[in-house]
């Protein structure tokens, strides 16, 4: 009679079990996730601005004579491009309508040569990278 009562607690221990996870899992089965919406900005329309001070003590008349940068790196494209530049010992990447050190404005790049424009005066680096 022993072995009987064991048999019915094994097995309505199961059962208890059984019934339990089948009632987790109904519940899982109809509990939606909770989809956030997430706003990424656009790329474009984040402005990047330096602590450093630029723009005070330029002498804009010796950086005219002194447009002496070296292109090290271009890419071209009709509508996007950029440029690698180098001064002294800086480096400088520049984009498409993007101003060098504040002053000087990319305005084309090609296989020839690459142009910045500075109050209406244009600047112009033979390209030489790569030939």
């Amino acid at each position: 009679m022993n072995l009987i009562n064991i048999k019915k607690i094994i097995f309505a221990v199961i059962v208890c079990v059984a019934i339990l996870m089948t009632a987790y899992t109904v519940l899982q089965i109809f509990n939606k996730p909770n989809i956030k919406e997430i706003n990424i900005p656009n790329i474009k329309d984040i402005e990047f601005t330096s602590s450093i001070d630029t723009s005070s003590n330029i002498d804009v008349s010796s950086n005219d004579i002194n447009f002496d940068y070296q292109l090290i790196g271009y890419r071209s494209g009709e509508t996007d491009f950029s440029v690698i530049l180098k001064k002294g010992n800086k480096e400088f990447v520049v984009s498409s309508g993007d101003k060098l050190e504040g002053l000087y404005e990319l305005v084309a790049v090609n296989e020839d040569e690459v142009i910045f424009s500075n109050k209406g005066k244009l600047y112009k680096i033979k390209n030489s990278v790569g030939k």
